[in-house]
């Protein structure tokens, strides 16, 4: 047999407050909760509930015998959602519960689910200050990022593949105050458009074929309270460029064949290689999404304008081969840095990360040297021999063009082409310069 004394105990256990009454407004039960958050006497049962609340919605229940469900009120200045409905016996309505919690609370709630039902993949793990690099361009990139951190404007990272624009949307979501909330990445160039704008908006039941039962929340409600990074956004389609706008103008999103709209509460980091003001005169990328994307700029410098930083880096990338076992060498003589600093690095860090951990592995003594680098040397060197006759040709065609005075079907006839060739090349060279 359950005592009072045991269902106070229970009535106390809960998270939620909790209050009942009779059919003559009489308190028959209360919890701690319910006392704290209303700002009620500890000893409130047995009175009446209109001494403390006058016009208290319990009454309305009492009379109609219809539960009201998720309505919402401010009780000393804390919103806090409540749920009524009446005790019924034997078709007898006998009283009326009331329970209700702090909007707060399920907001953190909220965000404790989104977080559970991510991908670990999905987390933001690097710092500001995990990012390697001593240089000059490097310091002012990180400092401009601990500003942009500050604030909760949209963040555009331009910069050449492989310079660490994920790195830097990690830091300024972990030095923010979303730092707790989600982080989620997304690479657009890597999903068809009908697949990304599902992955980025979500889609209802029967949405297309294949789609999951029940549906599924798309990112932007999966990062709901924290940060969305869009990778490559100038891969991203013009359809999907629309959709996108009216999300970061709306704070909205609906789903793919859905009528419910979500409110999200996200901050945008997008990053580009590619120039999205040269795309915007092309037609390929719409203007007033670059607008809203372009509140602050972040440019990252390719490693080509940081060299100084190859040292620091290589001693990092060498560490986390040793840490995941593979192999720990001594040291790295000071050639191999000099040669390494010769080298342009077209693929930026991710290129040098590459290099060093072949060179690591294929290394036959425990210090890195000069020999260790030859595969890089036979390929900078075809390289070079490929760019000194390129300039031989493009050198040929400007003196050809000189003696013919512009007149391209005569300067291709003399350099054994057609036009349409020698307007390529005169193109590509044009875009070098």
């Amino acid at each position: 047999m359950i005592s009072d004394i045991h269902i106070q105990a229970i009535l106390d256990a809960s998270h939620d407050g909790i209050i009942a009454v009779d059919h003559d407004y009489t308190i028959i039960w209360v919890n701690q909760n319910a006392t704290e958050i209303l700002g009620l006497p500890s000893h409130v049962v047995g009175e009446k509930i209109t001494r403390y609340i006058p016009n208290s919605d319990m009454l309305r229940i009492l009379a109609t015998g219809k539960k009201e469900i998720g309505d919402i009120a401010t009780v000393l200045n804390r919103q806090i959602i409540i749920n009524r409905l009446p005790i019924v016996v034997n078709g007898e309505i006998v009283g009326a519960v009331s329970t209700f919690k702090e909007i707060t609370d399920i907001q953190k709630m909220e965000m404790r689910i989104r977080k559970q039902s991510m991908e670990s993949g999905l987390e933001a793990k690097f710092r500001l200050e995990d990012i390697v690099g001593h240089s000059k361009a490097m310091q002012e990139a990180k400092e401009w990022a601990e500003t942009f951190a500050r604030t909760d404007a949209t963040v555009l990272i331009q910069g050449e593949s492989g310079t660490g624009k994920e790195l830097f949307a990690q830091g300024i979501h972990l030095s923010s105050q979303r730092a707790t909330g989600p982080f989620i990445a997304v690479n657009c160039a890597a999903l068809p458009g009908n697949l990304l704008e599902s992955e980025l908006f979500g889609y209802e039941e029967g949405a297309f074929t294949g789609a999951r039962k029940g549906g599924k929340p798309g990112l932007f409600e999966l990062a709901h309270g924290g940060t969305l990074f869009l990778d490559e956004i100038g891969e991203m389609s013009i359809t999907i460029q629309a959709l996108l706008l009216r999300v970061l103008q709306e704070k909205k999103v609906r789903r793919v064949s859905g009528e419910r709209i979500v409110p999200v509460d996200v901050r945008i980091i997008a990053a580009t290689n590619r120039n999205l003001e040269q795309m915007m005169e092309e037609k390929l990328f719409r203007s007033d999404l670059y607008y809203r994307l372009n509140v602050l700029t972040l440019e990252l410098p390719p490693l080509r304008e940081r060299t100084e930083d190859i040292p620091l880096l290589m001693e990092a990338i060498m560490e986390e081969i040793a840490q995941r076992g593979d192999r720990r060498l001594q040291g790295v003589d000071e050639a191999v840095y000099h040669f390494l600093g010769q080298y342009d690095w077209p693929g930026n860090v991710r290129e040098l990360r590459n290099v060093v951990e072949r060179m690591v592995l294929l290394c036959k003594s425990d210090y890195l040297r000069l020999e260790d680098t030859q595969f890089l040397s036979k390929k900078l060197a075809r390289k070079q021999a490929l760019r000194q006759q390129q300039d031989d040709e493009e050198e040929m065609i400007r003196k050809v063009l000189e003696a013919t005075k512009g007149n391209k079907r005569e300067a291709a006839k003399m350099l054994g082409m057609d036009r349409t060739t020698l307007w390529r090349k005169m193109k590509k060279y044009e875009e070098w310069n």
